[in-house]
């Protein structure tokens, strides 16, 4: 599976759990309607996803691992190793407070790819790609690959590792519970109803 990674003979076992959530209790996506508000949690970095064009861009950009990666003050491998966010945490206090109508992952599949997995039918996701501070990760992967942004959303979290999509009327209560947890947090877009025009269910502003 990953030829560059694992010698032959070499393989990767892996735990996993399985959880359990009452019908009345998901949250799919379902309820979410026009003016809803999305708000986007940071990520830490690339999250895992990306690794094999990391890897090889790593390779050909003569960096060593204990060098100062490009716009930060941290070393090539605190920034390319940084650990994932897990968001347990963060998700399970607000849910014990709020109605959240939708929430995922920005994993493999990016912004695309992931987000429509919890949009109902004639909605589309309008991101606005500035609502955020930028990881230097990103720009480096973004120039050293010659890639677009729009290619990146289809891959990578590009600072956004996780999604929320609520009520107006909490947005504000939201995000500062999220400050009080000291998760970094950001309304980065709102739900509004499809048209013609629209090709994709998200709909990213540069």
């Amino acid at each position: 599976e990953v030829p560059d990674m694992y010698a032959p003979g070499e393989y990767d076992l892996a735990g996993f759990c399985v959880g359990l959530v009452d019908n009345d209790e998901a949250v799919d996506g379902s309820s979410t309607s026009v003016d809803d508000v999305i708000i986007g949690l940071s990520s830490s970095g690339a999250h895992s996803n990306g690794y094999s064009l990391i890897r090889k861009l790593f390779d050909a950009s003569n960096l060593k691992g204990d060098d100062t990666f490009p716009g930060s003050d941290q070393s090539v491998a605190d920034v390319l190793l940084q650990p994932t966010y897990i968001y347990a945490e963060q998700v399970r206090t607000l849910m014990r407070d709020f109605p959240i109508k939708g929430m995922v992952h920005i994993t493999g599949g990016g912004f695309y790819l992931n987000i429509p997995r919890v949009l109902p039918n004639g909605v589309v996701a309008d991101i606005n790609f500035n609502a955020w501070p930028q990881l230097p990760v990103f720009p480096w992967i973004l120039e050293q690959g010659r890639l677009t942004w729009p290619e990146m959303l289809t891959i990578f979290n590009c600072g956004i590792g996780y999604i929320l999509i609520v009520s107006p009327e909490h947005e504000a209560d939201i995000l500062n519970r999220l400050n009080a947890l000291h998760q970094p947090a950001w309304t980065i877009g709102k739900i509004r109803r499809q048209t013609a025009d629209d090709k994709e269910q998200v709909h990213i502003n540069f």
